[in-house]
């Protein structure tokens, strides 16, 4: 059994979560979920990033997928944004050598008009057997 996706960002009042649908991801499916900000609107968010890396034994992570989100109205209300987004996984997320799943990092960035930037990652896999 696969566990809970797990990202949050706090900064000030505002919380930033990234939600994974499906934390293990089969041959043919797309990896998929919602971003939820949530919070006073203090800063405007002014861009979300996520990115997905390939973990390899003994070798840093790479980069194999990368999806931005331009927040455009800065509405000024307590009310939550979500924000659905889809990744469609390719050749670079299989599986090395003999293995069957990938391990890869989902990492949410988040950029802030005045310049700052937040990021937070937990795990997913991809598994190729069909």
């Amino acid at each position: 059994m696969a566990k809970k996706f797990e990202s949050s960002i706090e900064v000030k009042s505002i919380k930033i979560d990234t939600i994974v649908d499906h934390p293990y991801i089969e041959h043919g499916i797309n990896l998929s979920g919602t971003i939820y900000i949530d919070g006073v609107h203090d800063e405007s968010v002014e861009n979300i990033k996520l990115e997905v890396f390939k973990l390899t034994n003994g070798e840093s992570p790479k980069i194999v997928s990368k999806h931005s989100i331009e927040l455009v109205g800065a509405a000024a209300s307590k009310d939550m944004q979500m924000i659905p987004f889809e990744i469609m996984p390719d050749e670079r997320w299989i599986p090395d050598s003999n293995e069957e799943v990938t391990r890869l990092i989902l990492r949410t960035t988040v950029l802030f008009e005045n310049g700052s930037e937040y990021n937070d990652e937990d795990e997913i896999y991809f598994d190729i057997e069909e």
